[in-house]
């Protein structure tokens, strides 16, 4: 019995080596490492270098953005006072039209008296008259202005009767195109901005809020202000845009406002809380979107008294201000982007300049 099972032993280890060294390789081949992802395929972590470059890209693109928003708005505000000049040379011609026929169908009733009631000279005159005047009508009022020379030249341009020139049709269509292609570009480069800064910086507009320091949610203040507001009542403005110093790695991205822990911090004009955050150098913080496009960011906050897709009015409490994240005392860090991602900001007492806020920036810094 023995030797049976020593026999059936020594058959089943030949049997197993011979599989083993027969059957082809991949079924015992041992399975090799996943190859390694390249650096610059993975999201680069916030503070090192590959994530400083393209904060610095992306800061030359935001920069690149508002040269253009700024060429938008000069052609939007031309295209308005070309659209104005347009209907005043309209009005100023249909006067001129309604004159000369006026003109002409006094001379021609006055001929048609006959000659009873004009002598030779006033038949001459009113013949004259009825000619110089019809020739004026038939081009409509514009044959002097903008009728084409008879050798066939090139036309006159329209002038109003101060011998300006006048703005037609034409103009206002050649600045509304220049505009339009401005807005273009514009929407190009904040397309670029949103996907290359949420590409290193995943997760931050839906992050949950759970983990922040939640207060009851806030309601519209009473009585609503119809103009926007600074983001806190009382306060001093301490660090300002592009600040340097220890504080930060680079440069100051926003505006300070020193305030005491517990102020509370408001909506500078109405928009939708796009996110509410918490654990990141800026601790709690808001980020709220304005029908302009642009977003704005309440960071240190010691509470949060709204939601991520609430609708907020200006002056609506946020939250109260504080020292969560990275601060060296209670404030209020105010930032102006043109996405919600860190890296897209625009100097912020400009922005708010534009929205009727007038604040003026202190030299000292914290």
């Amino acid at each position: 019995m023995r030797r049976v099972r020593a026999v059936l032993r020594a058959a089943l280890v030949t049997a197993t080596a011979f599989a083993v060294v027969m059957l082809p390789p991949p079924l015992h081949a041992p399975a090799t490492a996943p190859p390694a992802v390249p650096d610059d395929s993975r999201p680069p972590a916030p503070g090192g270098d590959l994530f400083d470059r393209v904060l610095a890209d992306a800061a030359r693109r935001t920069a690149e953005h508002e040269k253009v928003r700024a060429r938008a708005d000069r052609l939007r505000r031309e295209v308005a006072r070309l659209r104005a000049a347009a209907q005043a040379a309209e009005a100023e011609e249909a006067a001129e039209t309604a004159e000369t026929a006026e003109t002409v169908e006094g001379a021609a009733g006055k001929a048609a008296e006959g000659p009873e009631a004009a002598g030779p000279g006033d038949r001459a005159d009113a013949k004259g008259e009825t000619s110089a005047a019809g020739g004026k009508a038939a081009g409509g009022g514009k044959a002097a202005a903008g009728g084409k020379a008879a050798g066939g030249g090139k036309a006159a341009e329209p002038r109003s009767r101060t011998g300006t020139r006048r703005v037609t049709r034409a103009d206002v269509d050649r600045a509304v195109t220049e505009l339009r292609a401005a807005e273009r570009q514009r929407a190009r480069i904040r397309d670029q901005l949103w996907r290359q800064l949420r590409k290193v910086q995943p997760g931050f507009t839906t992050a949950a809020p759970d983990g922040c320091s939640l207060g009851r949610r806030s309601g519209p203040p009473h009585p609503r202000p119809d103009h926007w507001v600074p983001p806190t009542a009382r306060h001093r403005l301490t660090a300002g845009w592009d600040a340097r110093g220890a504080h930060w790695r680079s440069r100051h991205t926003g505006q300070d406002f020193a305030v005491p822990k517990g102020t509370p911090v408001r909506a500078v004009g109405p928009g939708t809380v796009r996110v509410v955050s918490c654990g990141d150098a800026y601790g709690n913080q808001v980020v709220v979107r304005h029908a302009d496009g642009y977003f704005t960011q309440y960071a240190h906050l010691s509470r949060v008294d709204v939601r991520p897709g609430q609708r907020v009015v200006a002056g609506q409490r946020l939250g109260t201000a504080g020292a969560t994240g990275n601060a060296t005392g209670p404030h209020l860090h105010f930032e102006v982007r043109v996405t919600p991602y860190l890296g897209s900001a625009v100097p912020p007492l400009p922005w708010l300049g534009r929205h009727g806020v007038e604040l003026r920036a202190q030299p000292a810094k914290r």
